[in-house]
């Protein structure tokens, strides 16, 4: 009798375990690129079709040129209610937000690209540290670093800026993959101060994005 218990016992802890385990987290993923990452499953989440419906809408033909391109984005905040504008614009996010693209690179991207270009893919970086641009307030490089996988390599840049009188501090992975068909980009931002807050769990998504390439 008391063995049948403990078996009942120890058979309702693993269940519990295993069950928490499974849905804590999300796992965002293109099996067709060969991309993946995880979030806690409290986030919020933006899908690809959403993303790509925003983009569309825009009168910039550059934005409009390079949606074409893109083949899988997602995007995740733990703010409930954040539009997709949001994503698009560099107002700094009082809460963590995270944003993944895939995206084919044009002939010229595939001749041209290096890892200065893999930089500037968001913000124009290496002007900014060039004197080149002005108007970026308290622009400061926090890490810079070489970044590779097996299906793809480019640099993680760790960076802060002041927009609109707010600061805030974005993790950037910008990747070219293998064959240099295809750019991977990775980014979680906030407001300075709520980047330190969510450090943790910040440095946990970072770790988990995962480029295996496409097969």
């Amino acid at each position: 009798m008391r063995r049948g218990r403990v078996l009942t016992l120890a058979l309702t802890l693993t269940l519990a375990l295993t069950g928490c385990g499974e849905s804590s987290k999300y796992y965002p993923s293109s099996k067709e690129d060969g991309v993946f990452f995880s979030v806690p499953k409290s986030w919020t989440e933006l899908p690809t079709a959403a993303l790509n419906k925003h983009e569309k809408q825009s009168e910039d033909e550059n934005v409009g040129s390079r949606q074409k391109l893109v083949r899988w984005q997602i995007a995740y905040s733990t703010d409930p209610n954040f539009k997709v504008s949001e994503v698009f614009n560099l107002i700094a996010p009082s809460q963590p937000l995270v944003f993944a693209r895939v995206r084919d690179l044009s002939n010229t991207e595939i001749n041209e690209y290096s890892y200065n270009s893999l930089r500037d893919a968001i913000v124009p970086i290496t002007k900014i540290v060039a004197g080149e641009v002005s108007g970026t307030p308290d622009f400061e490089i926090l890490r810079d670093r070489e970044f590779v996988q097996e299906g793809a390599r480019g640099v993680e840049t760790n960076y802060r800026f002041s927009f609109e009188g707010v600061k805030q501090t974005f993790n950037q992975i910008s990747l070219m993959s293998n064959d240099r068909s295809s750019l991977y980009l990775f980014v979680v931002r906030c407001e300075s101060e709520c980047f330190k807050k969510n450090k943790k769990e910040i440095k946990e998504i970072i770790s988990s994005y995962t480029v295996q390439g496409a097969k």
